[in-house]
Parts: C-alpha cells; structure tokens; sequence
C-alpha cells in the first residue's frame, strides 16, 4: 500500500505560486500527459490544460502570482490620519454634548465631512487597525469628592470599631 504524501487542503498564494512555478518545465514537455501532471502536483487536468494555455499565451511570467488587490479603500490616507486628528480631540469640538466619541458620533463625523457613511461593524474594524481600541469610561460622577470620601469613611469606621467594644 503507497501512502500519498499529505496536502494542507488550502494553499496561501505563495505555496500556490510555487507549486505553479515547480510545475513549468514539466508542462513544456509535451510526452508527459496531462493526467499524470495533474497527479505529480495535486490538481485537476483542467487546471494543467489551463497553466499550458497560460504559458503558450502569455510566456514565462505567466505562472507568476499577481498581486490581490481587494476593493479600493473609500478614505484617502489623508483623510485617515485626519480622522485621527479629529479622534484624539473632544467630540464636543465637533459639535456634540458629551465627551467620548461612539462609534455612531465618528461615523456621522466621517460621513458629514467626506461624504463616505461606513457600516458600524467596518468602521469599527478600521479603527481597530488605524490603532484605536475601545475604552470603558470609569462610572464615577464628575461631582465626586475624594477628601469627603476618605472623612466619611474614617467617620464612619471609627463608629463601627466603637460598637464592638
């Protein structure tokens, strides 16, 4: 019994590449077969058939990976590092009545001065990578008095000690 050699079930783009690239000089051989290349390397005879034609087209490059692009960003870089500006001040600054900026006052901030309106779940993944985290405000009223508090509890204390004795 032959043991086939293990294949992760997905490739990056890179190992993909690669096994492309390994695979060139046995597809200009015109006496190997398509199916025994497609056995040697792991992948369908239409994908043998497809890296031929790719080579009789377009020539040594290509088998070479291209570059995944993904869908352009709707923010400028510019824009980005003015949007961390506008973060690092005071949302009332822009207008609104409380301190603490939310994902809902940055989105109307964005969408009020560049026109681009993100959805909450993006823009919060974007702030993420343009190195904003999230912050809990400490639940403390602004009132708070830390003098007055210490004296209540020293008070406060020395009564429970007197009720013991």
């Amino acid at each position: 019994m032959t043991l086939s050699p293990w294949r992760p079930s997905r490739l990056t783009r890179a190992q993909q590449e690669e096994r492309r690239l390994a695979a060139q000089p046995s597809l200009n051989d015109p006496s190997r077969t398509t199916l025994d290349l497609a056995q040697q390397f792991g992948v369908a005879e239409v994908t043998i058939r497809a890296w031929r034609a790719r080579l009789r087209r377009d020539g040594e490059e290509a088998l070479r990976a291209s570059r995944a692009t993904g869908r352009p960003e709707r923010l400028t870089a510019a824009q980005q590092d003015e949007i961390g500006t506008i973060l690092d001040g005071d949302p009332r600054a822009q207008g609104f009545e409380t301190h603490g900026w939310t994902i809902p006052k940055i989105r109307q901030v964005i969408g009020l001065t560049y026109g681009v309106w993100l959805d909450r779940a993006h823009l919060s993944r974007k702030l993420r990578r343009w190195g904003f985290s999230y912050q809990r405000p400490a639940l403390r009223a602004v009132e708070r008095n830390e003098d007055d508090i210490a004296t209540w509890v020293r008070v406060q204390g020395e009564a429970l000690g007197k009720k013991d004795r």
